[in-house]
């Protein structure tokens, strides 16, 4: 150890003297090397009373100030761990920066001496609202550190406090009328940097604890699976079963890498994956643990746990024979005595790949299962059902061993496929024979025998076949449902065949129809995307039978004979036609042909008429929240009149291909009279007081203005009525215009009122007190585009976009010129000038307006988004890196800081006087400090460019950020002044 010459008490006092004002002690601590000033430093106090953290709750901001004292204590560690440790020991602080500095201090000591610093952290990150936020990587390196030196209990028990598993504390509701989601764990810090730590520190950590390690995670998996299954659902479980249902089955497809399993981001699937990783980890080690790590998983009840032990036996199944026999010749597991539940995809492929390798007398031993199945179907009555089930069950079982089955038992499979047709293996478990056989969807024939029969054979089983329980809870029983969903397939893959016999479908139940409607449907949406290729469609057979379906609806109310079917099953028969009809509309080749226009129209009009919605069910969705366009595409009326634009804008395409085609364009409505005559009837509040409705001719605008802007012109004042008796029809309209029509110029012209109400009513009070709605955003974007392309200018005083940004929040104008400048940043082709000029007189407006205002802290917000400008790189950088240094001098801030940072990286060898003053702004304004933690990387970046650079400027202010940082607490930048040329001189 290196010898440090002791300061004398002359030297002690002198330094005293000195460090009464913070930035002497600064400079003091952060250069002194020499740890026997510890001592003399701590007899006059200068380890006690750390800064605590400052928060301001005016301003919103928290700071974590710097104490040179730790950084100093941290740096001495290595040398004199006794003394530092002493030190530590005796601080409390809230702030993270002081427990920063002493784990970089306990990474220093030898694990003798850190390990006693391992309480007070873990009582710290327990405790604290900041706890491991800033350095969870720290913590890590130290838990590998304590591990390395033998301190194998504290390293767990450090790395359980860094990892553990918290519940929702979000779902607090108690309230039992309200929905409440399925809660979701959560963890110390962002869910991304949580699966980095376990991906880099865990197989570090295995390969010194071991085993041990895989326990503290198959706990932490263990807490995860629990904290997502509701409290009540938890009450519920049988504390008698081995096994506890945890539906991993759904959130997790198969153990292994799969494409279909969910969003790998979870905790659930992270803690998932670890596990499975850590246990392969040590059996690549020792593979004769396998019976060790599966009698420790399955020691947990949770399904998931079960399914991970099968996953090793598969990937180790020459390991131990005898395992894979007994988890293989396992009855429980084999008979599943729940009909209802799925198999385990790791057994099914376990079983499937391993049964020819069984001893025969474990082989034989399963094949009895199959043959006489020991499953507790008592509480089924009708005996006829119960031997079907056993079958389909027994259908299942071979399924999954048919490729090693004797030629006796092939036979045996055989016929339970000729009876119930093929079963694919996936059919098997993750919502396998439960969904395709017992949840009201099956069919009582099979696809292959129904494609066997002629459109006549099918359709007089269709009309005769009947359905042994109308009892919707009887769902293992055929349906027709079930018939209806064999039906579709059908249509789907043969659709010239029955497009062209489709009227002969007439008169059969509305199910029937739909599911029939819906194959052809699907069929031309595949032929549209280029998945199928149909060479004929018989429209007008089809057509026929939509228009009997149409005709048969208005019957709704009155008794349908033989069509005795619930409504709302009509209701979506006649949804599943104006869907028919907007592809037979809109695709080519095989679309309808404009020939059958009446016939087309005829079933339009009737289904106008339709009358669903109800004001019952229009209430009830309003009183939900739902919106009106929410309404309009799931009721027949609205999506009705949504066909009728459809049918005229069809109409408008014909004519475009016409050599008199100016002239009928021309005409409009002239040219398609029923178009208007219904639009005019369902503006009558008197025939229609839907407000869904309304919404439609909101939504429809600007294609309205385009069929007829006559029509538009004239029908604006019904279609947004400014008498106030009728505002909630103008706000339906409004409202559904300006969130889901884009903004054009001649439309602006024909809704410049509309336009100019909407800004005058806009309600700053409820945009500051929450998140912007969707109405918020819809004008700001319509406003800016309109500006964008010029029509909408500066010059009127009192225009729209001058009161726009006079009534705007703070909120709503920084979303309004984010949104300008994430159109910049998309933008692939180079933007007009003009366009561009437009935009920076728009901002200097802005700026200007900021600047001369008595608080410009108001336009924060709006100011800051200009870094979405900057981060386009479309204008001028000089110009766009003056704006951004004026921005952050004025407001203090620019966002989103990524995408400043990531361009003036770029810049700064181009232009490195003006980044590097940027990035001094950004640093020296960031009153929290967190952004100085973001920012490490590009800030790196930036600094060794700059002082590499030829200008003198820009290399003495890189120094000054770095010695600045160094200051504050920042050390790591002091290396990149050895890359500067003239550092020194």
């Amino acid at each position: 150890m290196k010898s440090w010459k002791k300061p004398t008490p002359k030297q002690i006092d002198q330094a005293i003297a000195m460090l009464i004002h913070p930035q002497q002690r600064i400079y003091f601590f952060n250069r002194l090397e020499n740890p026997e000033w510890i001592e003399p430093l701590k007899r006059k106090g200068y380890f006690q009373n750390p800064p605590k953290i400052i928060e301001d709750a005016g301003q919103g901001t928290v700071k974590f100030p710097m104490w040179p004292q730790s950084r100093y204590l941290a740096r001495m560690a290595k040398e004199t761990p006794k003394e530092v440790l002493e030190i530590a020991q005796d601080i409390e602080s809230n702030n993270p920066r002081i427990y920063e500095d002493f784990v970089d201090a306990a990474l220093q000591m030898p694990s003798e001496q850190a390990v006693q610093l391992v309480p007070k952290f873990i009582n710290w990150i327990e405790k604290s609202l900041y706890s491991s936020f800033l350095f969870p990587e720290k913590v890590a390196d130290l838990i590998i550190h304590l591990a390395k030196g033998g301190k194998h209990k504290k390293a767990l028990e450090l790395a359980r406090t860094l990892l553990v598993v918290m519940p929702d504390s979000s779902l607090n509701n108690s309230d039992n009328s309200v929905y409440i989601p399925s809660p979701k764990p959560r963890v110390r810090f962002d869910n991304w940097n949580y699966q980095e730590i376990i991906k880099k520190y865990i197989p570090e950590l295995v390969k010194i604890v071991g085993e041990k390690a895989l326990i503290m995670l198959i706990f932490l998996l263990n807490d995860a699976v629990k904290f997502s299954i509701s409290n009540s659902e938890l009450q519920e479980k049988d504390n008698n079963s081995p096994i506890l249902e945890d539906s991993s089955h759904y959130w997790r497809y198969a153990i292994e890498d799969h494409p279909r399993n969910h969003d790998p981001y979870d905790v659930i699937e992270i803690l998932l994956q670890a596990v499975r990783d850590t246990a392969k980890q040590i059996l690549e080690q020792d593979p004769t643990k396998i019976s060790t790590i599966v009698q420790k998983l399955e020691e947990r009840r949770w399904r998931v746990f079960h399914r991970i032990a099968l996953y090793l036996i598969r990937e180790y199944k020459d390991v131990d024979s005898n395992l894979l026999i007994e988890k293989l010749v396992d009855s429980n597991r084999f008979t599943k005595t729940n009909p209802y539940e799925d198999n385990d995809y790791e057994y099914v492929h376990l079983l499937k790949e391993n049964f020819d390798k069984l001893p025969l007398d474990k082989q034989e031993q399963i094949l009895s299962w199959i043959d006489n199945p020991q499953i507790d179907w008592d509480w089924l009555e009708d005996q006829a059902k119960k031997a079907k089930w056993v079958r389909q069950w027994q259908q299942e079982k071979l399924t999954i061993i048919k490729d090693s089955l004797s030629i006796y038992w092939q036979e045996r499979y055989q016929q339970l496929v000729n009876e119930f047709g093929n079963l694919e293996l996936t059919n098997i478990f993750a919502r396998g024979v439960s969904e395709a056989r017992f949840l009201g969807v099956n069919s009582p024939i099979t696809d292959s025998e129904l494609e066997s029969m002629s459109i006549e054979e099918i359709v007089t089983f269709l009309r005769t076949w009947e359905p042994k329980s109308t009892d919707i809870f009887e769902f293992e029983e055929p349906s027709r449902s079930g018939l209806g969903s064999a039906l579709a397939r059908l249509a789907e893959k043969h659709p010239e065949r029955y497009a062209q016999e489709a009227d002969k479908f007439q008169g059969l139940y509305p199910t029937y129809i739909s599911n029939f409607l819906r194959g052809l449907h699907q069929a031309l949406n595949n032929q549209s995307k280029q998945q199928q290729e149909i060479n004929f469609f018989d429209w007008i057979s089809v057509l026929s039978l939509c228009n009997w379906l149409a005709e048969k609806s208005t019957e709704l109310n009155q008794s349908l004979s033989i069509y005795d079917e619930p409504q709302r099953t009509w209701i979506e028969s006649c949804r599943t036609v104006l869907y028919l009809l907007e592809v037979g509309l809109n695709i080519d080749k095989i679309g309808i042909p404009f020939s059958f226009r009446n016939q087309v129209w005829n079933i339009i009009r009737l289904l106008t008429q339709h009358p669903d919605p109800t004001p019952e069910k229009e209430s009830s969705y309003y009183n939900s929240n739902n919106s009106y366009r929410t309404l309009t595409i799931n009721s027949v009326r609205g999506e009705a009149m949504e066909t009728v634009v459809r049918y005229a804008l069809w109409i408008r395409r014909h004519f475009e291909q016409l050599p008199e085609s100016a002239e009928q364009l021309q005409r409009g409505f002239d040219e398609m009279p029923e178009v208007r005559e219904v639009l005019d009837e369902h503006l009558n509040l008197q025939i229609e007081p839907s407000l869904a409705i309304r919404s439609v001719y909101g939504q429809w605008f600007p294609w309205l203005g385009l069929l007829d802007r006559h029509w538009a012109n004239q029908s604006v004042g019904k279609i947004f009525p400014q008498d106030e008796t009728f505002n909630n029809l103008r706000r339906a309209a409004w409202e559904t215009y300006i969130k889901f029509s884009g903004a054009y110029d001649d439309i602006f012209d024909l809704l410049q009122e509309e336009y100019s109400y909407a800004v005058e009513h806009i309600n700053t009070t409820s945009i500051e007190q929450q998140k912007l709605t969707r109405i918020d955003e819809g004008l700001a974007n319509h406003l800016m585009s309109l500006y964008w392309y010029g029509k909408l200018t500066l010059d009127e005083p009192r225009g729209l976009i001058i009161r726009f940004f006079e009534l705007a929040s703070d909120k709503l104008r920084s979303y309004a010129l984010e949104s300008i400048g994430r159109g910049l940043e998309n933008a692939e082709n180079e933007i007009d000038p003009q366009i561009l000029n437009n935009l920076q007189l728009l901002w200097k407006s802005r700026l200007e307006t900021a600047c001369n205002s008595t608080q410009p802290i108001s336009f924060t917000a709006e100011l800051a988004a200009f870094g979405w400008w900057f981060g386009s790189a479309k204008f001028e950088d000089c110009w766009a890196i003056s704006q951004i240094k004026q921005i952050i001098e004025l407001v203090g801030k620019v966002d989103p800081d990524f995408l400043v940072l990531k361009r003036l990286t770029i810049l700064a060898d181009m232009m490195p006087e003006s980044v590097v003053e940027c990035l001094e702004l950004m640093i020296k304004k960031d009153k929290s400090e967190w952004g100085i933690y973001g920012w490490r990387d590009e800030t790196k970046t930036i600094l060794s460019k700059v002082i590499q650079s030829n200008s003198d400027q820009a290399r003495q202010t890189a120094v000054d950020i770095i010695q600045y940082l160094g200051k504050r607490g920042n050390l790591e930048y002091r290396e990149l002044l050895n890359l500067s040329p003239d550092f020194g001189s």
